[in-house]
């Protein structure tokens, strides 16, 4: 009974020492990646964010990852949380970077050292997080109505792409009408091209071109129906054009998707207020007054109408005195001031 069981421990020992030297001597690369070595390394990670400079999250955001020679090793996008992940990496030295193709934010790179802490295979795996903030580029001009948003990826022509760019450039170099040209071309080739209709858009409603600015911004915003430029845009044409109804609807989607605009809130609160919505336009104009910090000239005069017309005469004469504080060279001072006296009487006289 020994023999056999030191027979059969002579067999297990001379096929370890086969396979062992057949693994050091003969083994191809392939071979050799899965000792115990190679998949301790593996199992480093690099992962992290990409966030705008306002902490809102990209997605789609392309993510590269490059040895230290630069050359790329994988490629990758943002899911919705704007969460990027490289696997199975092994210890050395790498650069992370982070862009968005079509939209006006600097690229970033970052160095990562990937260095396993332990010498026992299997463990000591390294997690390195990794985030990135996009930067605007300092060239760039966002348009018009443009606030902090969610970035907007499409995979765009080279051709439609180059237009735009061009376009971009002629606006704040101030030769709008090649600008504009660039950016009709570019939408000839490219119909959905968001940024463009955008743009576009928004350039026209400023401009008072409020028919092709509405026609624009309605394509812009099924598009994408997270873009505030877009909504609020679209709701300003849309009051200019009588149609308060749907100027209401896009001006609270505007304030929805971006809640720290005096501007939209002040658009929405005159739009609330020509529908007979007096309260809700109240709500709108006062939070459009808390933040342009009480300075606004033009909050002071729709909120001294608004209470005109709630007959608060009183409130209404404070809001004109405070209109003409932060805009005392208006051309009507004197009509306006007899209007405060009215309204004081009339505030007395109840």
């Amino acid at each position: 009974m020994r023999k056999v069981v030191c027979l059969s421990m002579g067999i297990a020992i001379l096929v370890s020492g086969f396979f062992t030297h057949t693994l050091t001597a003969n083994s191809s690369p392939s071979v050799a990646q899965v000792s115990s070595e190679s998949i301790l390394q593996s199992r480093n990670t690099i992962n992290g964010f990409v966030f705008t400079e306002n902490r809102q999250p990209v997605s789609d955001a392309h993510v590269e990852l490059l040895d230290e020679f630069n050359m790329i090793l994988s490629r990758t996008k943002t899911n919705g949380s704007g969460l990027f992940t490289f696997k199975d990496l092994s210890d050395g030295r790498y650069s992370v970077k982070a862009s968005h193709l079509g939209a006006d934010y600097e690229e970033q790179i970052r160095a990562v050292s990937l260095v396993s802490i332990s010498a026992i295979p299997g463990r000591g795996a390294v997690n390195e997080q990794v985030d990135f903030y996009l930067k605007i580029r300092k060239k760039a001009n966002n348009g018009p109505l443009a606030a902090p948003g969610v970035i907007f990826a499409q995979e765009i022509p080279n051709e439609a792409k180059k237009l735009y760019e061009s376009g971009i450039d002629d606006i704040v170099n101030k030769k709008e009408n090649d600008g504009f040209d660039k950016l009709k071309k570019a939408l000839e080739m490219f119909p959905d091209y968001f940024l463009a209709l955008d743009r576009l858009g928004t350039e026209y409603v400023v401009r008072g071109y409020y028919t092709p600015a509405y026609i624009l911004l309605a394509k812009a915003v099924e598009i994408n129906p997270r873009s505030f430029s877009s909504s609020f845009g679209l709701g300003l044409a849309s009051y200019r054009l009588q149609r308060v109804d749907e100027a209401i609807d896009n001006l609270q989607r505007a304030v929805k998707i971006y809640n720290k605009s005096a501007n939209a809130y002040l658009w929405l609160g005159i739009a609330l207020h020509q529908n007979k919505k007096l309260s809700q336009a109240e709500n709108a104009l006062t939070q459009a007054d808390k933040l342009s910090n009480g300075v606004s000239s033009e909050v002071h005069w729709q909120m001294a109408r608004l209470y005109k017309d709630q007959n608060r005469f009183r409130e209404s004469a404070d809001k004109l005195e405070l209109f003409l504080k932060y805009k005392p060279e208006v051309e009507d001072a004197e009509k306006i001031k007899d209007m405060i006296k009215v309204l004081r009487q009339k505030s007395d006289g109840k």
